[in-house]
C-alpha cells in the first residue's frame, strides 16, 4: 500500500515538475515577443511624431510663405471689396452701391445728400463704357476671379488698433470734458471704449455705431497699397472692419458731390484711353479699379497731375520801382 502511494506521488512531482518546465518554455518563448511588441510601439511613436513634426514645418513654411507673398487671412474679403467698388463705378446709378462699401460714418455724410450721386451724364458715360467694353472684351464688366486680377497689384497689410494708436494717428476719438476738484480741465478720451469689433452698441442718436467706435482699441483695420502704375501714382486705401465686413474709409473731405464728380472724372479718363486697353482684360480691371479707386481716395488721376500739386506757387514778380 505504501509502495503504491510513493509511485503516486512521484507520477504527481513528475507531472507538476512537466508542467512547471513547460510554463518556463513558454515565458521564456514569449520573452522575444514582447520586446518585439515593445518595439513596435516605439517605431510607431517615433514615426507619429515625425509626421507631426513634418505637419506642422510644412504648416509653418505655408504660412511663411503666405506672409511673404502678402496673402492674409482677409484678402478674399478685400479683394472682393475693391471688385464691388470697381463695378459700381462702371453701373448706371451705381454711386449708391458704392458707398455701401465704405465705413458707416462715410455712409452717413454721403447719405445727406444722395441725390448729388446722380447723375444723368454720368450715367450716360457708363453706358458708352459698357458697349465699348463689350466691343473690345465680348462681355460685360464683371471681375469674376478678384484673386487673380489683385493679387501682387493690390499690396494687403492687416493690423489691429491698439491703446493710444488712435491718437498718435490723429484720428477722431470722443472725448468728455469736464473739472478736476482744483478746477482745472480733465478730458477723459474714450478710446478704451471698445465694444467688440461685430458687436457695437445700440444706435441711440441717430449716429451709427461705426461713427462712435471707429477707432476703438481692438478693431481690425487694413491699407491696400496700388503701386504707381497705369499711369497714375501710389494709391493707398485704408480699410475697417465692421459688422457687415471689410468697408473703405474714405477722406471725410468727400463730399456727395465731389464723389460724384472723380468718378466721372476717373470714366472720362477710361474712355479717351480706350485705344490703349490692354488685350489681357485682367490688366484692362487693374487700370480701371486703379482710377476709381484713386478717385473715391481723392487722388490726383496721373503723375502729372500729382506733381503739379507738389510744386510750390509761382510768387507774383516784383513790382518795377518807379
Amino acid at each position: 500500500m505504501k509502495k503504491h502511494l510513493s509511485i503516486v506521488a512521484a507520477a504527481a512531482l513528475a507531472v507538476a515538475g512537466m508542467a512547471w518546465n513547460v510554463q518556463a518554455q513558454d515565458t521564456t518563448t514569449n520573452q522575444p515577443n514582447a520586446a518585439e511588441r515593445a518595439a513596435d510601439k516605439t517605431g510607431n511613436a517615433l514615426e507619429r511624431a515625425a509626421d507631426k513634426t513634418g505637419d506642422a514645418l510644412k504648416t509653418a513654411g505655408e504660412k511663411t510663405k503666405d506672409a511673404v507673398s502678402g496673402n492674409t487671412s482677409s484678402k478674399e474679403e478685400i479683394h472682393d471689396v475693391l471688385a464691388q467698388v470697381a463695378e459700381a463705378g462702371m453701373t448706371k446709378k451705381g454711386l449708391n452701391d458704392m458707398a455701401e462699401r465704405f465705413v458707416d460714418a462715410d455712409r452717413n455724410r454721403l447719405g445727406q445728400n444722395k441725390d448729388a450721386l446722380k447723375n444723368a451724364e454720368l450715367d450716360g458715360l457708363v453706358a458708352q463704357l459698357e458697349q465699348d467694353w463689350k466691343t473690345k472684351y465680348g462681355h460685360e464688366f464683371d471681375i469674376k476671379d478678384e484673386d487673380k486680377v489683385y493679387d501682387g497689384f493690390a499690396m494687403l497689410t492687416e493690423g489691429e488698433i491698439t491703446k493710444g494708436s488712435a491718437q498718435q494717428a490723429g484720428a477722431k476719438v470722443e472725448a468728455d470734458t469736464s473739472r478736476n476738484p482744483d478746477g482745472s480741465v480733465k478730458a477723459d478720451v474714450k478710446v478704451d471704449n471698445n465694444t467688440g469689433v461685430d458687436a457695437p452698441k445700440a444706435n441711440t442718436d441717430g449716429q451709427t455705431a461705426a461713427d462712435k467706435n471707429l477707432n476703438d482699441a481692438g478693431r481690425n483695420i487694413a491699407t491696400v497699397t496700388i503701386p504707381a502704375s497705369h499711369g497714375l501714382p501710389e494709391v493707398k486705401v485704408p480699410l475697417i472692419h465692421e459688422a457687415g465686413g471689410w468697408k473703405i474709409d474714405i477722406p471725410d473731405s468727400l463730399t456727395a458731390d465731389k464723389l460724384r464728380d472723380n468718378v466721372k472724372n476717373a470714366l472720362n479718363m477710361c474712355k479717351e484711353h480706350k485705344d490703349q486697353w490692354p488685350a489681357d482684360e485682367n490688366e484692362a480691371f487693374r487700370g480701371v479699379s486703379h482710377k476709381i479707386l484713386a478717385a473715391i481716395m481723392d487722388q490726383p488721376l496721373d503723375q502729372a497731375q500729382k506733381a503739379s500739386d507738389q510744386q510750390p506757387a509761382t510768387p507774383a514778380p516784383a513790382a518795377n520801382p518807379q
